[in-house]
């Protein structure tokens, strides 16, 4: 369930350089802030790119078309790349008096009923979050049904900025994914990449430079990402943050819960 506190704490992020010269912090909440991409949005281009996870917005239809492929993000998922699909609970003006919790306790049902997803996250929406739907309780239900992760993801829109969104999602992909699977093997160079969504492809202009002077990148979070993977990310060497301003905040949780060294760096300097 997403509080006031932990918005607080992820908009006064104590390894953000803007905190240190800010009595607010910096991405602080205004009215009208989510105008240029919203908490919900944020948390949707973070993890969208997990083409074999499926990403469903509990919600009214339009708030998925007015997030649905806003990036491309290409993936070497062969499988089913199920972000080439949408999926919503298409709440009605009938779910925002009675509750929607059945309309999405059905629409897992039909997703696990036509599809084998590694993963399903749960989207809260504006309007979701403000009737006081209880997904937590139905993720970790239908999670323990079908024996694959099922995450909420807490950014309803009108909490605040896209940046802030992208630091929610990585606030359940730790409680939820992180540290949940042993990776087959490990070497002393291990890294995961962190805030890189694999646009247009340039993940895959990195990758193999890594490789050639001995750097295995486990995971990343979430350019061509993979569920299996993320799982595995405690086990990494180093964190190596492109967008630091979004996720710097798994960064620093990651070093104080797996003591996981973190930089922030561009790979086209």
């Amino acid at each position: 369930m997403l509080g006031r506190k932990k918005i607080k704490e992820l908009l006064n992020e104590s390894a953000c350089e803007h905190s240190k010269n800010k009595k607010q912090g910096c991405n602080i909440t205004k009215p009208g802030l989510g105008a240029g991409g919203c908490a919900f949005e944020g948390a949707q281009i973070s993890l969208f790119p997990f083409a074999d996870a499926i990403h469903l917005v509990h919600g009214p239809q339009t708030c998925l078309g007015a997030s649905w492929e806003t990036r491309l993000t290409p993936s070497s998922y062969e499988k089913a790349n199920f972000t080439y699909m949408g999926f919503t609970t298409g709440i009605t003006t009938n779910d925002i008096i009675f509750g929607g919790n059945k309309r999405l306790k059905k629409s897992i049902e039909y997703i696990m009923g036509k599809y084998t997803p590694e993963a399903i996250f749960v989207y809260s929406t504006c309007v979701t979050a403000l009737i006081g739907d209880d997904i937590d309780s139905i993720c970790k239900i239908n999670s323990e049904k079908y024996n694959i992760p099922i995450v909420p993801v807490h950014a309803p829109g009108f909490v605040g900025s896209k940046n802030l969104g992208s630091r929610l999602a990585g606030e359940d992909v730790l409680e939820h994914l992180i540290g949940t699977k042993e990776p087959d093997f490990t070497t002393p160079y291990d890294i995961n990449i962190i805030g890189n969504y694999n646009v247009t492809g340039d993940l895959w202009q990195i990758t193999p430079i890594l490789e050639k002077i001995g750097i295995r990148v486990l995971s990343t979070l979430s350019g061509d990402g993979r569920i299996a993977k993320i799982k595995t990310a405690h086990r990494a060497k180093l964190n190596v943050i492109n967008c630091s301003k979004s996720l710097i905040t798994l960064c620093r949780k990651m070093k104080e819960k797996y003591n996981i060294p973190w930089i922030s760096a561009s790979f086209y300097r």
